[in-house]
């Protein structure tokens, strides 16, 4: 297991156990993995461009435009089987139909980091990956969307997030 924290915010009541369900699954799982400045458990799920001669460009940076496809789940003492949402077509197709996924934007999202686009504490994660990435990223309550939750989040509700990163631009 590699850990590395730099230092801790945004605690609140979930948090602690959120934090121990979270490092228990990965833990658990025998899954490697960092914590970002902000608190967020970053594990790096794997890369599909490892082959020979293979350039995977540059590495994010703030300031950077990054191209990711992801996947939310929310994460009791592990992550939920269906994701609440996701830009992958397929997997929207095999959400409950208990969603409208109409109005679901199927193409790969696009921001620059730093800007404040998504949440600081993907944004965080997202810095030193590169083209090929896969992240998966575990967020608290606190770190994700708290007491009032979002859509289809509960209030307190902590989340895995899974990143793959299309592109890295200047």
């Amino acid at each position: 297991m590699v850990a590395a924290v730099t230092s801790c915010i945004a605690i609140d009541e979930f948090s602690p156990k959120q934090r121990t369900q979270i490092e228990n699954y990965l833990n658990k799982n025998e899954l490697e993995y960092t914590i970002t400045a902000d608190s967020a458990y970053v594990h790096l799920a794997g890369n599909k461009y490892l082959e020979d001669g293979d350039e995977r460009g540059r590495w994010a940076q703030v300031g950077s435009k990054v191209v990711f496809n992801f996947e939310a789940y929310t994460f009791a003492s592990a992550p939920a089987t269906t994701p609440y949402y996701t830009n992958k077509r397929y997997l929207a197709e095999e959400i409950s139909a208990d969603l409208n996924t109409q109005y679901w934007d199927f193409e790969p999202r696009e921001v620059i980091l730093g800007d404040g686009e998504i949440l600081s504490s993907l944004e965080d994660a997202l810095v030193g990956s590169l083209r090929g990435d896969s992240l998966a990223v575990f967020l608290t309550s606190s770190l994700a969307y708290g007491a009032s939750g979002m859509g289809a989040v509960p209030a307190n509700t902590a989340v895995m997030i899974v990143l793959t990163v299309e592109d890295v631009q200047e």
